[in-house]
């Protein structure tokens, strides 16, 4: 991990450094005299200390900071102490920073109930301060003085780091909102996706089905049907069950069917009449969700070459080339068709592909090809925008 990926993920050496660097800035100032900030007078015995006292007391105070996230109370009551030993020296500028840090500290990091302590201890301190100096030396621009300095010392962290741990709380419920939106968009393609697949079965058994009774009975073709029929019916369960599964899911769903799965549909087509020719070529790294678009866009491709070219041949090829994967089925053209009721054909099938390919930055055709039918798709291996130009012919 880098030095920058270190600080942003070490609360303790981000903690350190800011020590350090009060440290370090707080003896400089001490160094070139910016002691005895405040009009108070001094106590006899320590009038003649030197201002060396004043780094002394800063060493332990900036020692006390590396508390203040885990206990902010307590960093913040230490703190005070030093402040109020530094007092007696005439108060520095050095320790004005420390203590600004610890109440910026209990601001961030300390319960609310700490917070709204803290903050009544603050106005109190800031009114009976400016009273009691404005009465002392009877005029009322020392205790509007008075507390334009304290509330700049005492008021303004605990102010600024409500408006801090405000911007994160906001962006906090973004992420959230944006992590709990992308999860309902996916359960709703995936709803999609339950349909497209539920619609492809039936219509594959309902094609079986209606071959078996336009032809004269026979025993083992209608076997054959009944099993096939059985075949697409416990598909279509099984994908129901699987797609619902992940619906209720509580945590972020994962998409079904990928490149692995492809052997299941081209075995489902072959026993469907299909005659398949299969080059399939690693696709690597591939993401899941274009895995799950190549996987739908040939399920798809197959079922139409089913519906609409019984017994054809198909060609399937699906490979990388350089950023993007390459998905090309094309199946011969056949004087019949298994489509003997409207209902098997909704007209969405290519619809739903192109859209799927287009939000994937993707490009998607369909159309006659000669004597053949072909459906090709370019996806890209990193998914984007979508790309201009995504039609169907």
């Amino acid at each position: 991990m880098d030095l920058r990926g270190r600080w942003r993920a070490s609360a303790r050496l981000r903690d350190t450094a800011n020590a350090a660097g009060l440290l370090g800035c707080g003896t400089l100032l001490n160094l070139i005299g910016l002691t005895d900030v405040w009009t108070l007078p001094r106590i006899e015995p320590f009038f003649h200390l030197p201002d060396a006292w004043h780094t002394l007391l800063l060493i332990p105070a900036c020692l006390v900071t590396l508390g203040k996230r885990r206990h902010p109370i307590l960093a913040l009551a230490a703190g005070a102490l030093f402040f109020g030993a530094d007092l007696l020296f005439g108060g520095s500028v050095a320790m004005v920073l420390v203590l600004f840090d610890l109440i910026f500290a209990v601001g961030l990091y300390a319960s609310a109930r700490a917070r709204t302590a803290v903050t009544s201890v603050v106005f109190v301190l800031i009114g009976t301060a400016s009273v009691v100096g404005g009465l002392a030396e009877g005029e009322i621009r020392i205790a509007v003085f008075i507390g334009l300095q304290l509330t700049s010392l005492l008021f303004v962290p605990l102010w600024w780091a409500a408006n801090l741990r405000q911007q994160q709380q906001l962006g906090l419920l973004d992420a959230e909102r944006s992590a709990r939106e992308a999860v309902l968009a996916e359960r709703g393609a995936m709803a999609r996706d339950l349909h497209d697949v539920i619609a492809a079965h039936l219509a594959t058994t309902a094609m079986h089905s209606g071959a078996a009774l336009a032809a004269p009975p026979d025993t083992g073709r209608d076997r054959a049907a009944l099993q096939a029929v059985r075949t697409s019916s416990l598909a279509a369960l099984e994908e129901m069950r699987s797609m619902i599964l992940l619906l209720r899911a509580a945590d972020e769903p994962s998409l079904p069917g990928g490149l692995d799965r492809l052997p299941d549909l081209i075995e489902a087509a072959t026993a469907g009449g299909l005659r398949m020719t299969v080059r399939i070529r690693p696709v690597h790294d591939a993401p899941a969700v274009v895995e799950h678009t190549v996987y739908g866009i040939v399920r798809e491709a197959l079922t139409n070459a089913a519906k609409h070219a019984p017994g054809s041949e198909v060609r399937l090829d699906v490979r990388p080339s350089g950023d993007r994967a390459l998905v090309t089925v094309t199946n011969t053209l056949t004087t019949t068709t298994a489509l003997d009721h409207e209902a098997l054909s909704a007209g969405t099938g290519l619809w739903s592909i192109r859209e799927r390919a287009a939000l994937l930055g993707g490009v998607l055709t369909a159309g006659r090809d000669g004597d053949a039918w072909t459906v090709t798709a370019s996806l890209p291996l990193t998914p984007g925008p979508a790309m201009p130009g995504e039609t169907i012919r």
